[in-house]
């Protein structure tokens, strides 16, 4: 209107003047707008900031609450007690009652009898039938014979003849028992008056083969127990003791040494033909504690280090601390053309002097292989504590793994072909997911860690898939370590370092009999008693255990 009246008016000036004015408002609610767009982007992105907080909030009230509040009263409620009973096979009745019974289970295991044909046959799947009991297990046969009243036919009163046995097999479990074998050397003297001859004494008709009271085979009985059973000293003891042997732990503990000295040089070998792997070696290290009077509370925290190539066969060293120092001049002694899968301990990344006196990376980066185990992890424990997104790279994880699942028993090449073609699609997936991910999830959250590990190992876990012979984890070592940390959580600790030193040398040949599967206690047994009677050095690789199996004719796959 105001415009309309100074047209009319004719008044040019006041038309530019309010043309003016206009434009200045104009200006101003621009400004205005983009003062409150910048704000309101500023006003999301710390909306966004706040979730990811209040998520990782959640994250760790969710961990304290399992460490606080977690169920520590071993008694049962009566829901409890019957969820259980049905779980056993007990009826809803019995599940109800107040005071329910422990479900005696069906006998499982008895002889089927025989039963008339159904009316109507139904197509049942064909049982495997029965595991048949090995032929090395002693048969102790009862013979049941028919009643002296039941011996004659009852339609023509002759007497029956013998036509076969029914079986019925029980498995007995015998305690094992020691033995105590006592050679009685005769000793004669010359019984003359005045004669001063000396007395004369038998030889021994078996020379001792291992030089303490304690046979071969009850060495090997300490050293396997501790090593693949997981039986401190103290516990075997016990054992020794419900045989009616009562022996003091000390002597024990002597015995003990003296194998593990024993074995030391064979094992020591053992890890040298470990490290001149034709294809990789995986390492990874766990914690134990070690007595030691001079350090800050009585001990100290060493570590195991495991090392397992392609072959089926593992070896244990142990370190004083955790320093890369300690391991270098192991992962030196590794052929240069080796791969080396690790996980991301800080060390492998070290920068340390060489055999030829250069300063150079531990773990070079062009052998590094990554752990796909360890990037799993990650996003497995930021879905477990609600982060629904992680469930995205989990899928991505569990198809990866089906894929390998299926790739078992192949060839490296067609090992990687399948890889190829399957597997490296899903790492572009993964790949994608996280670029787009990587600055919505905060600094500090589970899953912000997990994309983070992704990144740094991304690399690493690719050159995995780039070779058939390569394993895409490090699981093969982690399994085999379960062996220490479950023998860990039961002796506690070692009484010293070289101590510790001989429970990883016992270990090596222990758990590389196991996974070659062959009897570790013929293997400790023949071992000790030919080391003991001064085997040449020269022959020491002859003792390692897949050699000492192949010259006994026994059939192992060695890798």
């Amino acid at each position: 209107g105001r415009l309309a009246e100074l047209l009319a008016r004719g008044d040019a000036g006041a038309v530019l003047a309010l043309f003016d004015e206009l434009a200045t408002r104009h200006d101003e609610l621009a400004t205005r707008h983009d003062e409150l767009t910048t704000q309101r982007d500023e006003l999301a992105t710390q909306r966004d900031e706040l979730t990811e907080k209040l998520r990782e909030r959640d994250e760790l009230i969710a961990q304290y609450k399992r460490l606080i509040y977690a169920r520590s009263s071993e008694k049962l409620t009566a829901e409890e007690l019957g969820q259980l009973v049905m779980a056993y096979g007990g009826s809803a009745e019995a599940a109800a009652a107040e005071n329910p019974k422990v479900p005696v289970p069906e006998q499982a295991d008895a002889e089927p009898e025989e039963q008339p044909p159904p009316a109507e046959k139904k197509k049942r799947r064909k049982h495997r039938g029965r595991t048949p009991i090995p032929p090395n297990i002693k048969r102790v046969e009862t013979t049941v014979p028919v009643p002296e009243g039941e011996r004659c036919c009852n339609a023509c009163g002759h007497e029956m003849a013998h036509f076969r046995y029914v079986e019925h097999s029980t498995l007995h479990y015998e305690p094992a028992k020691l033995e105590n074998h006592v050679e009685m050397r005769e000793v004669l003297v010359c019984r003359t008056p005045g004669c001063k001859c000396d007395a004369a004494t038998a030889e021994r008709a078996t020379p001792p083969k291992v030089k303490t009271r304690a046979g071969a085979s009850l060495l090997a009985l300490l050293l396997e127990g501790k090593c693949d059973d997981a039986l401190p000293i103290n516990r075997q003891q016990d054992q020794l003791s419900r045989l009616g042997l009562e022996i003091p732990v000390d002597t024990l503990y002597g015995w003990w040494r003296y194998a593990t000295d024993l074995l030391l040089p064979v094992s020591d070998a053992l890890f040298g033909y470990i490290l001149d792997d034709p294809c990789y070696v995986g390492i990874d290290d766990t914690g134990i504690d070690v007595l030691d009077r001079k350090s800050k509370g009585g001990k100290y925290r060493g570590h195991f280090w495991c090392f397992k190539g392609s072959r089926k066969m593992v070896a244990f060293m142990f370190t004083r601390t955790w320093s890369a120092d300690e391991i270098a001049p192991w992962i030196h002694a590794i052929p240069p053309d080796i791969a080396i899968q690790v996980d991301d301990y800080a060390g492998y990344s070290r920068k340390l002097e060489n055999p030829e006196g250069e300063q150079k990376v531990l773990v070079p980066p062009e052998r590094r292989l990554g752990c796909m185990m360890h990037v799993r992890r990650r996003f497995y424990a930021a879905l477990k504590l609600g982060d629904k997104r992680a469930a995205v790279p989990m899928g991505i994880f569990k198809k990866i793994y089906k894929i390998e699942e299926q790739a078992r028993g192949m060839s490296p090449e067609e090992r990687l072909a399948l890889r190829t073609k399957h597997s490296l699609p899903l790492l572009d997936e993964i790949d994608k997911w996280i670029e787009e991910h990587e600055g919505k999830v905060g600094n500090t959250g589970k899953l912000a860690e997990a994309i983070r590990y992704a990144k740094n190992q991304r690399e690493y876990i690719r050159r995995c898939f780039s070779d058939g012979r390569y394993e895409i984890d490090n699981g093969a070592v982690e399994r085999q370590i379960r062996e220490p940390a479950l023998g860990r959580k039961n002796f506690y600790f070692t009484g010293s370092a070289p101590a510790a030193r001989r429970l990883a040398g016992a270990y090596t040949l222990v758990q590389t009999c196991r996974l070659l599967g062959i009897s570790t206690r013929d293997y400790l047994i023949d071992v000790m008693e030919k080391l003991e009677g001064g085997w040449p050095m020269r022959r020491l690789t002859e003792l390692l255990p897949h050699n000492w199996a192949a010259a006994r004719g026994l059939v192992v796959d060695a890798g």
